[in-house]
């Protein structure tokens, strides 16, 4: 018997076939290389986060005043050294009134100096009349001394001859009393020598005119101070970059210290990258660092470590996710931007660590 030929299989089943068979399998398969593909392109491990470093610069006050004007706006480039605008001291009535001020406290200061200085001319015309009464004293001594010792020596011949004139005890009133006086005459010779040295201390410090001009000195020099605050004051960038920042416009009262713009340069060599715990192993200079930016055209490079931090420090926020409250620590690195790669100062980045073979 002759065979039958086989009977055609409907297009439309072959396509049910294919849709229930085949096709879930080409399905997942194009997912998972798309999954693949979106992982190693856009999605980069969060174990190490970092931020194009911004390199920031402020202006700051060196004198009280007020804002003069200014030559620069916001995002305006300015170049290391370039005039920024001027501060003005305070008003010169403000100066006369505190010259005024300084100079009654220095004449109060000079009047206690005049009152310490008549204290002194008391003291040592009290310590001349101190003197003359321990010389006079001293001359009486002296004589009371040689009467003395003249009856110290009778006492004694009289104490040593055989018999004795004198009793023991007349012998040692004798030998006290010129023992005393010339211990006494000693003593208020020494005394008026001391006394002597510091009177003429006293006298050369009294007699010293350099004190007198001391506070017609400090009033010249605090006036000259106060008009050098007078003088308007130039400010200047201190680097090349553009002004990010514009605290205090013209018109305003400034104090010494605060900053009136910021300065940031306008290109990053530097990224401050954090790797986040746990930490399995220290990175090293020798290392490289693959950086991915979280831009929509994605760009990635290598770069090295430049160096490596001692501690954890907190990590921004921003850097981890939107939530804000977030904290969390880090132990930082400093990686290289690639020649290739361009930033914007402040743009997050994504960092990978490829150590470097032994």
């Amino acid at each position: 018997m002759d065979k039958l030929p086989p009977i055609p299989t409907p297009a439309a089943q072959r396509w049910r076939e294919f849709r229930i068979q085949v096709l879930p399998m080409v399905m997942f398969a194009g997912i998972a290389l798309s999954v693949g593909f979106l992982w190693k392109s856009f999605v980069a491990p969060t174990g190490i986060v970092g931020e194009a470093e911004a390199i920031k610069a402020d202006v700051i006050s060196i004198q009280d005043g007020t804002v003069a004007h200014l030559n620069i706006d916001r995002f305006e480039v300015v170049e290391e050294g370039q005039e920024l605008g001027e501060i003005t001291g305070s008003s010169e009535d403000f100066i006369k009134a505190s010259v005024a001020a300084i100079e009654a406290d220095l004449r109060v200061m000079e009047t206690r100096i005049a009152l310490d200085e008549r204290r002194n001319q008391q003291s040592t015309a009290q310590l001349k009349m101190d003197l003359y009464t321990e010389r006079i004293q001293l001359v009486a001594d002296k004589a009371a001394l040689i009467q003395a010792s003249n009856s110290f020596k009778r006492a004694e011949q009289e104490f040593n001859q055989t018999p004795k004139l004198i009793s023991e005890n007349d012998y040692d009133i004798a030998k006290a009393a010129f023992e005393g006086l010339q211990g006494s005459v000693a003593e208020r010779s020494q005394l008026i020598a001391e006394m002597t040295q510091t009177l003429e201390e006293m006298s050369r410090q009294s007699g010293n005119s350099e004190n007198k001009d001391v506070v017609e000195d400090a009033i010249k020099t605090k006036i000259l101070e106060l008009e050098e605050t007078l003088k308007p004051t130039r400010i200047k960038a201190p680097m090349s970059g553009v002004v990010s920042s514009i605290y205090h416009r013209p018109g305003e009262k400034v104090v010494r210290g605060v900053p009136i713009l910021t300065v940031t340069a306008k290109h990053s060599d530097r990224i401050v990258g954090y790797l986040r715990q746990p930490i399995n192993s220290r990175p090293t200079t020798n290392d490289t660092v693959v950086v991915r930016t979280r831009s929509h055209k994605q760009q990635l490079a290598t770069g090295r470590i430049i160096r490596v931090g001692t501690q954890m420090e907190l990590i921004n926020p921003a850097l981890l996710s939107t939530d804000s409250n977030r904290i969390e620590v880090g132990l930082p690195i400093l990686v290289s931007v690639p020649p290739d790669m361009k930033l914007v100062p402040g743009e997050f980045v994504d960092l990978s660590i490829e150590p470097a073979k032994p």
